[in-house]
């Protein structure tokens, strides 16, 4: 199985990579001094690879997030990590600072830290608590970013809104050597936690009968994903729907328990991701259209098939 799935994710990562506005001759890829070397090398797969990897981030994040808040609609933004990171951009476009990724990553560490200070003050579960005040903060952070977009100039807004739709342009590799390292520190957590996790999808009182340190659990999870999430949306932008649909597309395709979907769900959202991608490039339109309208665009239709699947 784990041969197929790389059999899988190594042919669409070629096949992406082959196709774009400009037609490229593959007999001159291989050609250092070529200008298809250079896109292929510079461009187009660095991206498909950002793509893959992204997706497949933000799919694993929602899978542990549903199962760890026993939420089916929990994502990765439910704690507001997307909506610190994106008021933190905005705040470095308003100002004029050059580090917009920096000051996003920033807006989603703050993020982290108001969640779990305020959510301590809360008479309630832990993870309801985290719920609640990560709810609380995304409207807070979404009502400051209209006002900031609402005093901006024309330049100002239109980098605010590019950014908030999200984007995959990239040039080389070293500007996602941050997100290939946080899908590598999700995955590893989430197997080393998949027998803890697979007690939590059942209820976190069984989890604690069975001697899981529930809290810490919780805790350690909450904060690297939220860290991660907080890495991937400061440079890629808030992209939405993969960390809610693609959870339950394998779980409806596989019927498995969570130990046995962590790799397919990391693999399928990186499949969807930049099949979406593949789409935006591809699309003859006058510009390219942002990755996160195509993900908002199909993953709505994917949702409601899903909601369909369940009631049948």
């Amino acid at each position: 199985m784990k041969i197929f799935w790389i059999f899988v994710v190594f042919v669409a990562l070629l096949l992406s990579s082959s196709v774009g506005k400009i037609d490229l001759d593959f007999m001159r890829v291989f050609e250092s001094s070529s200008v298809e070397y250079q896109i292929f090398t510079q461009i187009r797969l660095p991206r498909v690879v950002l793509a893959f990897v992204s997706g497949g981030t933000l799919a694993l994040c929602g899978l542990l997030f549903q199962t760890l808040f026993r939420n089916s609609l929990a994502t990765p933004f439910t704690l507001g990590i997307s909506s610190g990171a994106t008021l933190g951009a905005a705040l470095a476009i308003i100002f004029g600072f050059s580090f917009i990724s920096l000051f996003g990553f920033l807006g989603a560490l703050s993020t982290v830290a108001i969640v779990y200070f305020f959510s301590s003050f809360l008479p309630s579960s832990s993870d309801q608590r985290l719920i609640l005040v990560g709810i609380a903060l995304s409207f807070l952070y979404s009502s400051a970013l209209l006002i900031i977009y609402y005093l901006s100039d024309f330049e100002q807004s239109y980098l605010i809104l590019r950014f908030t739709m999200g984007s995959l342009l990239t040039v080389g590799f070293l500007d996602i050597i941050p997100i290939i390292l946080s899908a590598i520190l999700v995955l590893f957590m989430a197997l080393k936690y998949q027998k803890e996790l697979k007690l939590f999808s059942i209820s976190s009182d069984f989890a604690f009968l069975r001697g899981v340190d529930v809290q810490k659990v919780l805790i350690t999870l909450f904060v690297i994903i939220s860290l991660c999430i907080g890495v991937l949306v400061s440079i890629v932008g808030p992209i939405g729907f993969i960390g809610l649909i693609i959870p339950h597309m394998v779980k409806i395709m596989m019927k498995k328990s969570i130990d046995k979907i962590i790799l397919p769900t990391f693999v399928v959202g990186g499949l969807f991701l930049l099949g979406c991608d593949t789409l935006a490039r591809i699309l003859p339109t006058v510009s390219e259209i942002p990755v996160g309208i195509m993900t908002s665009f199909i993953g709505g239709i994917v949702f409601v098939w899903i909601l369909l699947s369940k009631s049948r």
